[in-house]
């Protein structure tokens, strides 16, 4: 700590003059602040609430702050400040503009967000001293006038976003319900683009947004905050966070898997909200993409499986796990079942629409009914590995939908698989796994299509005894022989007639009290 709890006023005072020098460089140089590295969680592991003092990627130099009072971090956080102002209202800072400058408002702009993100709201739930102060000097905004004013190449747009991304992820302040902090925000995502960019950009960029998104499902209250225009009017902010997150949808790595993190979190977010369903299902293309984009990753999948021994029939997990393509396009199926698993049914019932025109129909239709007999066995494996990884019934109704209904040349995808039990043995023995997979759902439809419709006709019964199974009145004798195994004492007559002889008892017993 920066005193020990026996000292009194005047160490005190002495410790804050220390602190203001080492704040204005003359003796004590100030502490490099450290940003958190990008780490990989799950959605649901960014939900829990973590402890006073655990966030991880903190830099070790921060933590003494921690234990300085609210008045000496502001007049620290006004000092740094101070510098800052002097550079930004220089007459024609904007045009003259050093490396000593930019540096300086670097290394001051570090400082003052990282005391902004360690402080502590107050007692009361209002903003601390700092926040107030940022508040009502609109720091944040002009800090990024400025920038903007100038030549805000990709390097300075790289460090804005790890500024911000510092600021919303360790901060224990709820930032994004107050306007000074959300109006540079939105103002500085609204330079970007959906079209290409640099690697480094576009990670920063998909790291924040993870990071909003995380923020926005603590608190859903701040969702309308976000999503509306600060100025009131509704549409660009709202669609400003699809447009940026909706072309990584489909990304490998790490990026790709924040980008499909943070818009699931607004697809939960969703299933509580109509208004915002509405918007995603009505004034966005997140759902066609989706769709459309399973079609794109179908095309890049080998037309040809290698396999290992005779046996084989089915993919494996160590089968495809090392087929960069298949993982791809497995990771996005994934995010399709999570989706209609958490979103909003307005989301749901449109994607599902989707990916039954915009992928099943167009494209697993004819790859089925390819001539190559490596071909027919590796859409059939396919096939089966989308039902086996499917968990949503929504989503897996679909696909059902397609294999029993979906006509491709006056012949349904079923038909077409049953009759390839005759074939060539592999193709045989992987369409017959198709089939198991199939049976293992206990979809009624399943089973009257691949067991019952071949048992109805009584083919397999000799013709002497066809007559007593067709027996239409099959159903009214099948009832009337499980009734007969009702015990005898709870039979519906037994059951009356003892009802009748308690009443007959006890009129009986209400007459003699009367004589």
């Amino acid at each position: 700590s920066w005193w020990s709890p026996g000292d009194g006023f005047s160490d005190r005072q002495d410790e804050r003059r220390r602190v203001l020098r080492s704040a204005d460089g003359h003796q004590t140089p100030a502490r490099p602040v450290t940003l958190p590295d990008s780490t990989t969680m799950s959605w649901l592991s960014k939900l829990n609430p973590r402890g006073a003092g655990s966030k991880p990627g903190r830099s070790a130099s921060l933590q003494p702050l921690v234990t300085a009072d609210p008045e000496t971090c502001l007049m620290v956080f006004k000092n740094h400040w101070s510098q800052v102002l002097r550079i930004l209202e220089r007459p024609g800072s904007a045009d003259h503009v050093t490396p000593d400058d930019l540096s300086c408002v670097r290394n001051n702009t570090y400082q003052m967000l990282s005391l902004l993100a360690e402080e502590r709201p107050r007692e009361a739930e209002g903003p601390g001293p700092i926040l107030g102060y940022v508040a009502s000097e609109g720091v944040l905004e002009r800090l990024l006038r400025w920038h903007l004013q100038r030549d805000f190449t990709e390097d300075k747009k790289v460090e804005q976003l790890k500024l911000y991304e510092m600021l919303i992820s360790q901060s224990r302040q709820p930032l994004l319900r107050y306007q000074p902090v959300l109006r540079p925000l939105v103002t500085l995502l609204g330079t970007f683009s959906p079209g290409p960019a640099s690697p480094v950009l576009e990670n920063n960029l998909v790291l924040l947004l993870n990071q909003l998104c995380v923020s926005l499902a603590r608190e859903p209250a701040t969702l309308e905050l976000f999503f509306q225009d600060p100025a009131g009017q509704e549409g660009p902010a709202n669609l400003l966070i699809f447009s940026l997150l909706v072309p990584f949808i489909h990304h490998e790595g790490v990026i790709g898997q924040q980008a499909r993190d943070a818009l699931l979190l607004i697809m939960a977010m969703s299933s509580d909200n109509p208004t915002m369903a509405r918007y995603i299902t009505e004034n966005s293309f997140f759902c066609p993409i989706l769709a459309t984009g399973l079609s794109a990753l179908y095309s890049s999948l080998p037309r040809k499986i290698e396999v290992r021994g005779d046996d084989w029939h089915f993919l494996r997990r160590e089968d495809w796990i090392g087929v960069s393509s298949l993982v791809l396009f497995m990771n996005s199926l994934e995010f399709c079942n999570a989706v209609t698993q958490v979103a909003h049914p307005l989301v749901q019932n449109q994607l599902v629409e989707y990916i039954h025109n915009g992928f099943l129909v167009p494209v697993m239709g004819p790859a089925l009914h390819k001539t190559s007999i490596e071909e027919m066995i590796a859409s059939t494996a396919y096939l089966e590995l989308f039902l086996r990884s499917i968990s949503e019934t929504a989503l897996l109704k679909t696909f059902l939908r397609f294999v029993l209904l979906h006509r491709h040349d006056s012949s349904t995808i079923l038909h077409t698989l049953i009759s390839r039990i005759a074939s060539n043995s592999r193709l045989c023995m992987v369409s017959l796994t198709l089939f198991r997979t199939l049976l293992n759902l206990n979809c009624e439809d399943v089973v009257l299509q691949l067991v019952l419709r071949y048992l109805i006709p009584c083919n397999h019964v000799m013709l002497s005894q066809r007559t007593a199974v067709k027996d239409l009145d099959l159903y009214s004798k099948t009832a009337d022989k499980f009734l007969s195994l009702v015990p005898q004492c709870c039979r519906k007559e037994s059951l009356v007639s003892q009802e009748r002889e308690e009443e007959h008892a006890t009129w009986t017993k209400g007459k003699e009290g009367v004589k």
